[in-house]
């Protein structure tokens, strides 16, 4: 089912740059990529960000754009957003490996069913909307369906030929631009956009000085060719990014007396990644149903180098992991501290994390309206595949702190990571809402098939010649679940929402993650005001924890842990209205939810650790609250202040010692001026207090603080 990316391209080009030689003609553009569908109507709870929300605050981090949906909890880490962490109700957020992401409508995760963990994540700067989907509806997206999927929407085909072109500047050597432009020439239509980022971080280097920062590229092409109620749709992206990121974070003693600096070891640690997308969406807008079909081909590779190992062979009484070494330093341990600050000598091993990902497959989506019925099916079949051939290299750090230039370490290659995943994938659903008068009932079954097989090779063997005596092994998952849901409108302004599904995240080895999950809440519509309420609560049959670099634990990558039956419950709220003064206009908005979750049982695990019933699951705030007060007046000018507070919450059930994050609160500002029809003009403060919390100890038990406070500049030009 491989697609040859380079001809398509290539083909791409040709036909976009031949679109003027065709004659105008009337059209309607239809747009495909929605899962939400009308958010008033949809059995469940629902959030869109439209274009104009994004266009607020100018977010290009992913994080900071979902903390005004209720229930949707996120784990900073690098202070841009680049590797997110997203939680729904509760469920993991390390990757956001149980949250079904899509671009598009399309599974944007390099591998949905192998691995899951988003270390790719679409670039939000270009980014058009974003839907959030929870609740019953939410198993139409899967295969994770315990608390929801996220769809981010891509910049449309514009109805006119046209584009525009934003510069940005700020603070840390920031530089943005975005173009793009569109022609619509009737029956071929087409858009090409190009978005680059980068920074040069905020964090300092100790001893040996470098950059934090990161250096991001995107170019995307589509093109649309429409007759009568058939419409093809061809787009392409290519992605390229050179992060200077790591995974070593502070200890405690470090973070407090400067929260914003990385040990020198960490000097070396880079993310290359690379990849191209490629989809043909076909909708054929019948009288009588209406059909979507997609095929897509995404190619990853990301090789991130970081550090694994401060290698003393304990001759200074401490282990050698760098979370062990953390650890140790946290516990009063002189010597690990020493190690850290680059004041005792020791050989520092840094790991090739090389990861090779595919992901493709086709689609099809059928909907139809019967009497009182609207009937949605849908078919995919599907393949991923996740890649690791890992080698290691080796710097020398002297007491003073300075580096070695790198060499190859004696230990090579490791079996362990050489290895090869695969996941053949097919799954279905079918959803009907019964309108009848005032109540509408949504019911909704999806079922998951999969087969998936793992290869390794022994130690020393790079080629892949040797396969390991114990594999392959093949492991198969067949899983059902239900969904059902009602909306009743008690009068024009005031509907009552209910609903129940069956949840499921799948695992690689292992048993996948299964919960029962309820929504019971009313939402409130009239003129310029809006309320929804919302009780949720989730019965875990099986919470399951997979081992990953970024969550640390005494295991293996890719090693899955049960931590039992566990229920999550909580409250969301979202409140927004107008007020209306002379020539301006006062948008507020308020969200506020609160969360509890359990373990039911105590145990011990390599990932959990000891765990005693009625501890919280990790990384799940108490609380999350956003305020947000807006002016627009008529002159053009516009402004939002935007406050998040985050409750708190621990790194572990246990929330031991240097395992607690406390609650934190950013603030910020944005200023926006219409200059004329063409172009507008804007300024952004970023954590105007210049907060300094923790706010995550990962990866590797390490402290991580809030981004600081800075400002970006820029304008928007549209032709």
């Amino acid at each position: 089912m491989s697609i040859n990316i380079k001809v398509l391209n290539s083909f791409a080009f040709l036909a976009l740059f031949s679109i003027s030689t065709f004659a105008e003609m009337e059209m309607n553009i239809v747009e495909t990529v929605t899962i939400v569908g009308s958010q008033e109507d949809v059995a469940g709870s629902a959030t869109v960000l439209s274009n104009e929300d994004l266009a607020k605050m100018v977010d290009t981090d992913i994080h900071k754009i979902l903390s005004a949906v209720p229930g949707v909890y996120v784990r900073t880490e690098d202070g841009y957003g680049l590797r997110p962490n997203i939680s729904i109700r509760g469920t993991a957020p390390d990757r956001s490996g149980k949250v079904t992401l899509m671009e598009d409508g399309v599974l944007i995760a390099p591998a949905p069913y192998t691995s899951a963990s988003a270390y790719y994540f679409p670039t939000t700067g270009r980014i058009h909307a974003v839907e959030v989907l929870k609740g019953p509806a939410a198993i139409t997206q899967g295969p994770s369906t315990i608390g929801g999927a996220i769809n981010m929407i891509s910049t449309p085909i514009p109805e006119a030929n046209g584009g525009f072109v934003t510069q940005e500047l700020g603070s840390d050597g920031l530089s943005r631009t975005h173009a793009t432009y569109g022609v619509n020439n009737g029956a071929l239509s087409g858009l090409l956009e190009i978005h680059e980022n980068s920074v040069d971080g905020f964090d300092s280097i100790m001893n040996v000085g470098g950059d934090t920062g990161f250096d991001k590229s995107d170019f995307l092409a589509k093109l649309r060719y429409t007759s009568g109620v058939h419409q093809l749709t061809f787009k392409m992206l290519d992605i390229d990014e050179m992060s200077n990121q790591t995974y070593v974070g502070l200890t405690q003693a470090s973070f407090d007396d400067n929260p914003r600096k990385r040990y020198g070891m960490s000097a070396y640690d880079v993310m290359n990644n690379d990849g191209e997308q490629t989809s043909f969406v076909y909708v054929g807008d019948f009288e009588a149903f209406t059909l979507t079909a997609t095929m897509w081909s995404n190619d990853y590779h990301r090789d991130w180098f970081k550090v694994d190992k401060a290698n003393n062979t304990k001759a200074h009484g401490v282990e050698d992991g760098i979370d062990e070494v953390i650890a140790a330093a946290n516990g009063g341990d002189a010597n690990a501290q020493a190690i850290l600050d680059g004041e005792l000598a020791v050989t520092v091993k840094l790991k090739h994390n090389n990861r090779f990902y595919t992901n493709e497959g086709i689609q099809l989506n059928l909907s139809k309206e019967i009497g009182n019925h609207a009937v949605t099916f849908g078919y995919r079949d599907m393949e991923d595949s996740e890649s690791r051939l890992q080698s290691y290299e080796c710097t020398d750090q002297a007491a003073d702190g300075s580096l070695s230039a790198l060499v190859s370490c004696s230990t090579g290659f490791t079996g362990s990571n050489n290895r090869l995943r695969t996941t053949t994938a097919t799954s279905w659903f079918v959803q009907d809402t019964i309108t009848m008068g005032a109540l509408a009932v949504t019911v909704g079954h999806r079922s998951e098939e999969f087969d998936k097989v793992e290869m390794r090779w022994d130690d020393g063997v790079p080629t892949r010649t040797m396969p390991n005596s114990s594999y392959p092994k093949n492991s198969s998952g067949d899983y059902s679940t239900t969904g059902l849901g009602a909306t009743y409108n008690m009068n024009e302004n005031l509907k009552l929402v209910a609903g129940f599904h069956q949840g499921m995240s799948p695992v690689f080895g292992g048993d996948a993650e299964q919960a029962d999950n309820m929504e019971l809440g009313f939402r409130y519509n009239k003129n310029v005001t809006a309320l929804e309420v919302m009780y949720f609560a989730s019965d875990y049959a099986n919470l399951v924890g997979e081992c990953k670099n970024s969550s640390g634990g005494d295991c293996e990558a890719g090693e899955t842990f049960s931590g039992g039956e566990v229920d999550v419950s909580g409250l969301e709220v979202v409140a927004s209205t107008v007020v209306e003064g002379d020539n301006i206009s006062y948008p507020l908005a308020f969200t506020w939810a609160t969360t509890s979750s359990e373990f039911q049982s105590s145990f011990d695990s390599d990932y959990f650790g000891t765990v005693a019933a009625g501890d919280d699951v990790p990384y799940l705030p108490d609380s999350q609250l956003a305020l947000v007060a807006g002016f627009v007046t008529d002159a053009g000018m516009s402004g939002d202040v935007r406050l998040v507070k985050y409750g708190s919450t621990c790194s572990s059930a246990q929330c031991g010692a240097f395992e607690n994050i406390e609650s934190y609160t950013f603030v910020d500002l944005s200023l926006r001026q219409k200059v004329n029809d063409n172009v507008s003009v804007y300024t952004v403060i970023e954590n105007l207090s210049d907060g300094e919390d923790i706010v995550s100890r990962a990866p590797k038990n390490g402290a991580r603080s809030q981004k600081p406070r800075s400002f970006k500049v820029g304008f928007t030009y549209n032709f």
